[in-house]
C-alpha cells in the first residue's frame, strides 16, 4: 500500500455510527431524517472515506495536502449536526460546499485516468457531489427528494461499487480481469446512470420503470462478468471470505432493482414497495459490499498507518482472521434474512427488525476492533 489514508477509519466509524442511528430513525416516522442518516450518513461517508484511500493508490502517489482532507471532514461533521437537530437545509448547503471541496480535491490527485475502475471512481466522486446539490435543493422543496437519494445511490454508490470490485475480486482470486468487457459495462453504466437520473427529474414514473429496466441489464452485466471470472479460474483455490461477502450482496441487487422498478410502475403500493427496495438496496446489498470492503481494507490501512512508525509484530494476517470473517458472513446472512422478515411484518412486531441488526453491525466491529486498536498498542 503506497499511501495510508488516517482519516478514513475516522469516516468509517462515522459511517456505522449513521446506520445504527438509521435504524431507530426507521421507527420514528421522520422518513426524511431517516434517508439522510442512512443514503448520506452511511453509504456517503463510506463512499468519501473510501475514496480518499482507494483513488491516490490507484495513481501510484501520495493524497496531496491530505490536511484537506480531515477540512472536509470537520465540515461534514458540522453540516450532520445541523441535520441532526432539524437544519436540514442550512446542514445540506454546509455539506454541497465540503463535497465540491472533496470532489475537487480528488480530481487534482488524479493524473492517469486509463484505468476502468478509475473511471468509475471518478464518475462516482461526481454523482456523490451532485447528489448533495440536489439534496439541498430537495430540502427547499425544488427538487424531488427521490432524485438526491438516486443521485447518490445509482450514481455514486453503483459506479464505486462495480469499479473497485472490478480491480478487488480478480486481485483476491489471482486471475485477469477481461478489459474491453469492463470498459463496455463502464459506458453502459453511464447510460443507463443517466437515464435514472432524468427518469427522477421528471418523475415520470413510466420513465422510471424503465430507466430501472436499464439499470437491471447492466447489473445483471456486471454479475455476468463476476461468474465469467470465477468459472475460468485457472486455480480453483477456495473463495477467500471477502469475496463470498461481495457476491453474496451481489446476489441481492437484481431483487432490489426489481422492487424498484415495481414501486415506479404501482405507485399505490409505495410504502410496502418502498420499504423492500430500501431493505434489499441499502440495508442488504450496499451495506453487506460496504462490509465486505470494511473488512479487507481496514485491516491493510491500519497495519500499515502502524508499519509507518516501525516494523510491527504482527501481520495483516493476524488482523484478518478468514475464519472469523466466515463466521460473520454465515452469521450475519441469517441475522439479515431475520432482519427482513420481521422488518415487512406489520407494528409493532417491525420495532424488532432492530436487533438482528445490531447483531450485525456489533459482528463486524468485533472482526475490526483488533485492527482499530492497532496504531495504540
Amino acid at each position: 500500500m503506497f499511501y495510508v489514508s488516517k482519516i478514513t477509519p475516522i469516516f468509517f466509524l462515522f459511517a456505522l455510527f449513521n446506520l445504527v442511528l438509521s435504524l431507530f430513525l426507521k421507527l420514528t416516522g421522520n422518513f426524511e431524517l431517516f434517508v439522510f442518516t442512512l443514503v448520506w450518513g452511511f453509504v456517503g461517508l463510506t463512499l468519501m472515506g473510501a475514496m480518499y484511500q482507494i483513488v491516490p493508490n490507484s495513481q501510484n502517489r501520495k493524497l496531496s495536502k491530505p490536511k484537506v482532507s480531515y477540512l472536509v471532514f470537520l465540515a461534514i461533521l458540522y453540516g450532520f449536526l445541523n441535520a441532526y437537530f432539524g437544519n436540514l437545509v442550512g446542514g445540506s448547503l454546509v455539506l454541497m460546499f465540503a463535497y465540491a471541496g472533496f470532489l475537487f480535491h480528488i480530481l487534482t490527485n488524479i493524473k492517469n485516468f486509463m484505468p476502468v475502475t478509475v473511471k468509475f471512481l471518478t464518475v462516482s466522486a461526481a454523482y456523490l457531489t451532485l447528489s448533495y446539490f440536489f439534496l439541498f435543493f430537495s430540502a427547499l422543496g425544488v427538487l424531488p427528494l427521490q432524485l438526491s437519494v438516486h443521485a447518490l445511490t445509482v450514481g455514486s454508490m453503483l459506479n464505486a461499487i462495480y469499479g473497485v470490485e472490478l480491480a478487488w475480486i480478480p486481485m483476491l482470486l489471482m486471475e485477469t480481469l477481461n478489459v474491453k468487457k469492463a470498459q463496455r459495462l463502464f459506458w453502459a453504466k453511464q447510460v443507463s446512470t443517466l437515464a435514472v437520473i432524468l427518469a427522477f427529474i421528471t418523475m415520470n414514473y413510466k420513465l422510471i420503470a424503465l430507466s430501472m429496466f436499464l439499470e437491471l441489464g447492466v447489473a445483471l452485466y456486471f454479475i455476468y462478468l463476476n461468474y465469467e471470472l470465477l468459472t475460468k479460474r485457472r486455480m480453483p483455490t477456495k473463495l477467500p471470505p471477502v469475496v463470498k461477502i461481495f457476491l453474496t450482496a451481489l446476489s441481492l441487487l437484481p431483487f432490489g432493482i426489481v422492487a424498484g422498478g415495481f414501486l415506479a410502475s404501482r405507485p399505490e403500493v409505495i410504502a410496502f414497495a418502498r420499504d423492500i427496495h430500501i431493505d434489499i438496496i441499502l440495508y442488504g446489498f450496499g451495506a453487506f459490499t460496504i462490509f465486505g470492503g470494511m473488512l479487507h481494507l481496514l485491516p491493510r490501512i491500519m497495519w500499515n498507518w502502524k508499519a509507518q512508525e516501525g516494523t510491527p509484530e504482527i501481520t495483516i494476517a493476524d488482523l484478518l482472521d478468514e475464519k472469523s470473517v466466515q463466521f460473520f458472513l454465515e452469521a450475519g446472512a441469517l441475522l439479515y434474512i431475520i432482519f427482513l422478515a420481521i422488518d415487512l411484518t406489520f407494528e409493532p412486531v417491525s420495532v424488532l427488525a432492530v436487533v438482528p441488526y445490531i447483531l450485525i453491525v456489533g459482528l463486524l466491529l468485533k472482526n475490526l476492533l483488533k485492527s482499530l486498536l492497532l496504531p495504540l498498542s
